[in-house]
């Protein structure tokens, strides 16, 4: 089941202004339904790159709405009036089930956190936002005040490079807030504008970026959920690769984008068709057929697995993700194995793995190991059984 989306009109409230409605995109979740999220932009606005934005949140579980404010970014008060209007409406959507949150970034994040405000003391009109999230408000030092009213969870992204002095400002609001509902992320050598799409120009930025947006899931699937099992769902696309052997069955359990690296080789594709390919030519269908598994721990996140193994398999074919392009040489092998894997909702939209290739050179008699820092098989024996001694720099060294 794919997302479903569309562009809405939402009425504004009567008065002197340049439009009688206002747009909003609207992207209902493949689950089918979930909790409501509102998601305001850097520029109030909407486009192409900000509707991925929103298809790629409601992949996760929820029903956003994007509201396009960016005529109305001169009269701040009236933006709010507005945002409540979209709030009421995404109420109405039929696919929105249970709780709902706000995110907004730059104006965005200063609109969340005065409509949270706001809403924290104002009787007649309760609260209908469960939780926010607010990366780099452009007012932040002008917040303080409006920050220690909010009584619901939220989370708060703030850049500090090196002309920044939001420091004080983080100090003074933890010290006067007593209700301890408000977390605040800084983050060194970042400016304005980190998180948004068309800023994602180095790897610095790209892992911070990644790193904020956890912390925000974070407290979304604390507050509205919906939560996935992700070893389950991990453990579902070992049984397709592994056992059932099925191309489709295994990208079933992949979203669109997806993307699955081995790092040592490099092999591996970006996006559905590719991956399929690389599924049916290069990995599924080529391994051994003595290939097995030992498994060793695994680490649940939030949106992450990380699964550590022993492979085992006998080079008796061409292995083109592990060894490629090496003729078969009959050696059997033993290597510890490391994937991570990161979750969109409930599908697997990356895997990076790792594993020591000089040992797998090693094992197949490719490399003389003789004098060099690298281990053969007993590197995996030594995963699997902790009590085996260890290399020899350790017992001649560290020991002596």
């Amino acid at each position: 089941m794919s997302t479903r989306s569309e562009t809405i009109k939402i009425s504004t409230p009567e008065g002197d202004q340049p439009s009688s409605f206002f747009l909003a995109f609207l992207s209902r979740p493949p689950q089918g339904s979930g909790p409501g999220l509102i998601f305001i932009t850097e520029n109030l606005n909407i486009n192409q790159e900000i509707e991925k934005e929103a298809i790629a949140l409601s992949e996760e579980g929820y029903v956003v709405l994007v509201p396009d404010l960016s005529l109305f970014s001169s009269d701040n008060k009236y933006m709010i009036i507005c945002i409540e209007r979209a709030i009421h409406r995404l109420t109405s959507v039929p696919e929105r089930i249970g709780k709902m949150g706000i995110v907004g970034r730059g104006k965005g994040g200063d609109i969340a956190i005065q409509l949270m405000s706001k809403a924290s003391h104002d009787q007649q009109n309760p609260c209908l936002i469960d939780c926010g999230v607010a990366y780099y408000p452009t007012m932040f030092e002008d917040h303080v005040s409006d920050l220690m009213k909010i009584r619901v969870p939220f989370v708060i992204h703030i850049p500090a490079d090196e002309k920044s002095n939001v420091a004080t400002f983080i100090d003074q609001i933890k010290q006067s807030s007593s209700n301890g509902l408000v977390d605040i992320f800084k983050y060194e050598r970042m400016s304005y504008g980190f998180a948004a799409p068309e800023n994602q120009n180095s790897a610095e930025i790209n892992g911070i970026t990644r790193m904020a947006f956890t912390r925000s899931l974070n407290i979304l699937r604390k507050v509205l959920g919906p939560y996935f099992d992700l070893s389950a769902l991990w453990d579902k696309h070992i049984e397709y690769e592994f056992e059932t052997k099925n191309v489709q069955m295994t990208m079933s359990t992949m979203t669109n984008e997806a993307y699955v690296n081995h790092v040592p080789t490099m092999a591996g594709a970006v996006g559905q068709k590719q991956i399929a390919q690389f599924y049916e030519h290069h990995f599924i269908h080529c391994n051994p057929p003595d290939s097995r598994i030992i498994p060793i721990s695994r680490t649940i996140g939030l949106d992450r697995l990380v699964d550590e193994m022993v492979f085992c398999f006998t080079h008796t074919q061409e292995v083109d993700w592990i060894l490629p392009g090496v003729a078969p040489t009959n050696k059997y092998v033993e290597i510890p194995l490391v994937v991570i894997v990161n979750f969109r909702g409930d599908k697997l939209h990356s895997e990076h793995i790792y594993w020591d290739q000089a040992s797998v050179l090693a094992q197949i008699g490719l490399l003389n190991k003789e004098g060099l820092p690298i281990t053969g098989a007993e590197q995996a024996k030594k995963v699997i059984d902790v009590n085996l001694p260890g290399y020899r720099f350790h017992k001649d060294v560290i020991f002596e």
